[in-house]
């Protein structure tokens, strides 16, 4: 690994951490890229204790999770990570690689921009002469993390149309589930996809019995996550989900996580997904049923 890089978590996958289906739910990947962070973030000079004794934060805005070889229970994993870029204006871009300690093999890839920003956790701010030095000091091109390809573009532009979408969650953020800063970190977020993606299956007339009966499973491939504003404990959230394209074997989601008062976007979720065989833990085709199925929600849409 280059120079500009160095180890940023290192630890082992639980039983208690992994889905129905066997692997480690993406959740608990999100949790493992924001420790990864919190490590970059003290090489910086701002470790847990400074950030919660300033007014600004460091905070997510945007996330591209892509999951390239399962981890399940009982591997070990390493994660490496470096800075990417730095923009004066506040925003770190982080590259960080999950990879199985035993095989070699990388488990997952993460970029992730990270904005300094005011008390609202809204404004982004410029970044500290100290840390804008630090940060630029151990910046690098990172030749052995190169950027993925941009996922393909599947949303409609412009504002979002959410009245009318399945609404697949509707739930409050505790104030366990949160920072210091009483903002739920990615985890938490990506945490209530699971429960609105199975009501999103329930609308394709998915059951999951019958697909574990017939030796298939689910999983999440890429993930392209925007967070526009921060989902604070105590709110009142809804998730509105629609399908929006679907192919041979990836179909893709968008998942947009609303403040349920006002209707306001917080977060913005596309997921390309696929189906996988079980047993040879591989990728097929999605199942004609579950695409006629897909196809309908999708001209519904």
């Amino acid at each position: 690994m280059s120079a500009e890089t160095f180890i940023t978590g290192r630890g082992a996958i639980n039983p208690w951490e992994c889905d129905q289906w066997g692997h480690l739910n993406v959740q608990f990947y999100l949790s493992r890229a924001s420790d990864a962070q919190a490590h970059i973030a003290a090489r910086l000079g701002l470790p847990p204790s400074k950030l919660r004794a300033c007014d600004p934060g460091l905070l997510p805005v945007a996330d591209r999770v892509l999951f390239k070889r399962e981890l399940r229970a009982g591997n070990i994993y390493f994660i490496r990570s470096g800075i990417r870029a730095v923009s004066p204006g506040g925003a770190i871009d982080i590259a960080s690689r999950m990879v199985n300690q035993e095989s070699g093999v990388e488990s997952a890839l993460f970029e992730t921009r990270l904005q300094w920003v005011a008390q609202d956790r809204t404004t982004a701010l410029p970044l500290p002469t100290e840390v804008l030095a630090s940060a630029r000091g151990q910046a690098g091109a990172l030749p052995d993390m190169p950027l993925p390809q941009p996922m393909a573009p599947v949303l409609p532009p412009g504002q979002p149309e959410v009245e009318g979408l399945h609404l697949t969650y509707r739930g409050s953020v505790e104030a366990w589930e949160c920072a210091v800063d009483g903002a739920a970190p990615p985890r938490a977020q990506i945490a209530r996809l699971n429960d609105a993606i199975t009501h999103l299956f329930r609308a394709m007339k998915i059951d999951r019995a019958e697909l574990l009966a017939r030796g298939l499973g689910s999983a999440a491939l890429d993930y392209a996550i925007s967070y526009h504003r921060p989902v604070r404990s105590g709110k009142a959230v809804d998730i509105r989900s629609r399908m929006v394209a679907v192919a041979d074997k990836i179909f893709h989601v968008v998942h947009y996580v609303l403040d349920a008062a006002s209707g306001e976007v917080l977060t913005t979720i596309v997921v390309a997904g696929l189906f996988f065989d079980l047993a040879a833990r591989k990728s097929v085709p999605i199942p004609p049923a579950i695409r006629t199925e897909a196809e309908r929600l999708l001209v519904q849409n």
